[in-house]
């Protein structure tokens, strides 16, 4: 029985994710953002304890600490899939405002619950960090024409290529202290901000994740993965 914690679990993935591991019977801690939802999750699912935190601040990781210490010494999963979509996609309209409020989600949330939930990631015996990125992090992928004209906005590619920046750095640090760090794009979503090629219900990207991780280790550390597809260029 793993412990998890699931940022952004309140609807889309990470809510699906959720529901996924409380069927599990994993011990669940889902991070949203209202107390009102806090207590929702907590009637629905058996042995889950939200954590109300906006990880748009630095306040946040007290917030984490605090929870987790209260329930546990010890972490086994975390799943940083908080995020939000931009809109602009051209540089005449693009706005600095919508480019620093999704760095501070997709690239700083992820620091400031990797810097909670860290000293109890170090006493998990098979401690994980999943960092729900996208494709549309790729350079590789972005330098090849691969989305020309697609209207991706540029905030949200620029955030995820940092996340997954990120993501290398951090497993390379963990390493050695036995902790897998990767990148996950889980698949073309239907969610609100969907693309127009998504094909994928939310629910089967959640399954998909799950049996992906449960089997990852050290060896699967610094990977960039779309489950049942497989290895991403960074």
């Amino acid at each position: 029985m793993d412990k998890v914690l699931i940022t952004g679990a309140n609807r889309g993935l990470g809510y699906e994710l959720l529901k996924v591991y409380s069927v599990q019977k994993h011990i669940t801690f889902p991070l949203v953002r209202s107390e009102d939802v806090a207590e929702t999750l907590k009637k629905e699912f058996k042995d889950c304890y939200p954590i109300v935190a906006d990880l748009s601040t630095d306040r946040s990781i007290n917030n984490i600490v605090s929870v987790l210490s209260k329930y546990t010494d010890n972490l086994d999963v975390l799943i940083n899939n908080a995020g939000i979509s931009g809109t602009e996609y051209l540089i005449e309209t693009v706005r600095t405002e919508e480019v620093n409020d999704l760095f501070n989600i997709h690239c700083l949330g992820p620091i400031r619950a990797v810097k909670a939930c860290l000293p109890h990631l170090r006493n998990s015996k098979k401690p994980r960090i999943i960092n729900i990125s996208s494709r549309l992090g790729s350079l590789k992928k972005m330098s090849s024409g691969e989305f020309l004209n697609r209207n991706f906005s540029y905030s949200y590619r620029m955030a995820k290529a940092a996340q997954n920046m990120f993501t290398i750095c951090l497993s390379q640090e963990l390493q050695e202290s036995g902790i897998s760090v990767c990148a996950i794009h889980p698949g073309q979503l239907l969610t609100r901000g969907r693309s127009s090629d998504a094909d994928m219900a939310p629910s089967v990207a959640a399954n998909n994740i799950y049996e992906w991780v449960e089997n990852a280790d050290l060896d699967c550390t610094g990977r960039f993965i779309q489950p049942s597809v497989g290895e991403l260029p960074w």
